[in-house]
């Protein structure tokens, strides 16, 4: 099952120079660590890697972060990047496994079907002992890429109000369990604290291991020990819909296809609102 989601840094090696090859730094900065992922994309990367600012590819409509972007938006950024239908994406991020699962569910939301995850990321590969370069990367020849936005993937405001009301879906919270408990404060300013009703906690950094998904028997027991039904419909969401996707795959790995995200997250659920929360 991991293989049709990952590949390998050798695997990666080896293909490096195929011609159907893109491969992409999709690093984020988590809000209780900022830092300059462009600058770190600079100075280190894999070879003819561009950088794709999960940012900036975005809803800039509303002000919250790295909102999925239309399919307009979508395809003339990777088109750009020299990625048609076919081409075989391979993404990866500079902090553990935090940003890569986020952007492999923005392409396969935006209709990308090719898309793989370097396993370790980075690290990995320099574990690996091959050759980082640094500096920036020219694209090559710009290509045609038809997005296919899968919008029943994502849900808005007024539809996770609407799973929450019901109660008959899974809700699972990415966040740190102090956060979830409204014992820590959150990093954006000027949210409240707590979490949506009836949500379930599953800290993302649990469920991963330099850079890599644990095995399957330990997801499956960590799910268990938060309580989490993994065959069960379920919408995740976090701080701002970054480690819900952390969430979401290892569902996915675990066999579940029904798993959705909340893009607006607590980013938005959070502001002084009126929407219910808990603490």
């Amino acid at each position: 099952m991991y293989n049709d989601y990952f590949v390998t840094p050798e695997w990666l090696n080896s293909h490096l120079s195929d011609s159907n090859i893109i491969v992409l730094d999709v690093s984020t900065p988590p809000p209780t660590a900022p830092y300059d992922c462009y600058q770190s994309y600079l100075d280190e990367h894999i070879p003819q890697a561009q950088f794709f600012n999960q940012d900036e590819v975005a809803d800039k409509s509303c002000d919250l972060p790295h909102m999925l972007p239309d399919a307009t938006t979508f395809s003339q950024a990777v088109g750009a990047m020299g990625i048609n239908n076919q081409t075989q994406v391979i993404i990866y991020a500079q902090n553990n496994l935090f940003s890569s699962p986020r952007a492999w569910w923005t392409f396969r939301t935006l209709g990308c079907k090719q898309v793989k995850i370097l396993a370790g990321g980075i690290n990995a590969w320099k574990a690996a002992g091959f050759a980082t370069q640094s500096g920036k990367v020219t694209p090559p020849e710009a290509q045609t890429f038809i997005a296919d936005r899968q919008d029943a993937n994502a849900l808005n405001q007024q539809q996770m109000l609407e799973v929450a009301t019901e109660g008959k879906t899974q809700i699972i919270d990415a966040r740190a369990a102090a956060r979830f408990l409204a014992q820590a404060p959150e990093p954006r300013p000027g949210l409240r604290m707590g979490h949506i009703p009836g949500s379930k906690n599953v800290p993302w950094d649990l469920l991963v291991d330099n850079g890599e998904y644990k095995s399957p028997e330990q997801l499956k027991a960590i799910f268990a020990q938060q309580g989490v039904d993994i065959t069960a419909p379920t919408v995740t969401t976090c701080g701002s819909g970054m480690t819900a996707a952390v969430v979401l795959l290892a569902l996915v790995l675990l066999g579940n296809p029904h798993v959705r995200l909340y893009d607006g997250s607590w980013a938005q659920w959070g502001q002084d609102n009126g929407l219910p929360i808990e603490p």
